[in-house]
């Protein structure tokens, strides 16, 4: 794998409370290189042209970089991506926090929310895989 990443998106479902992780090819990450690359090819592939912003069809995807989980300066951010409801069209936004960390240490370069939840939940993210608890 080339480094900086780990290879692997984790893509879960609410819909039917399913999840499933996703290997990507090598040369995926040779031709789009961070987190908003990554996210932007993710999204293009997965939401059709015409897809509602609240759809369940949308994506929500966030991503990392291959600096992510680092002691370099600045690399502590995560990519959050998304079919926006103000233009109808593909968004992406940038947060520091521990989040980025977190989900490549848990395994994964990115996280691929789709479907709509039944009642409110949240994930659990750990080493074994996803739980999804009641909020």
């Amino acid at each position: 794998m080339i480094y900086g990443y780990v290879g692997k998106i984790l893509r879960v479902n609410l819909s039917d409370r399913k999840s499933d992780v996703e290997a990507l090819p090598e040369k995926v990450y040779e031709k789009y290189l961070g987190g908003v690359s990554l996210g932007a090819k993710l999204l293009l592939e997965e939401v059709q042209p015409g897809t509602n912003w609240f759809s369940p069809e949308n994506r929500m995807i966030l991503t990392t970089g291959p600096l992510s989980g680092t002691r370099v300066s600045g690399s502590g951010t995560f990519c959050a991506l998304s079919k926006g409801p103000m233009t109808e069209m593909g968004g992406a936004t940038q947060a520091n926090g521990f989040l980025g960390a977190y989900l490549r240490f848990s395994g994964y370069d990115g996280l691929l929310i789709q479907g709509k939840a039944s009642s409110p939940v949240y994930l659990y993210i750990h080493e074994n895989g996803v739980k999804f608890k009641d909020a």
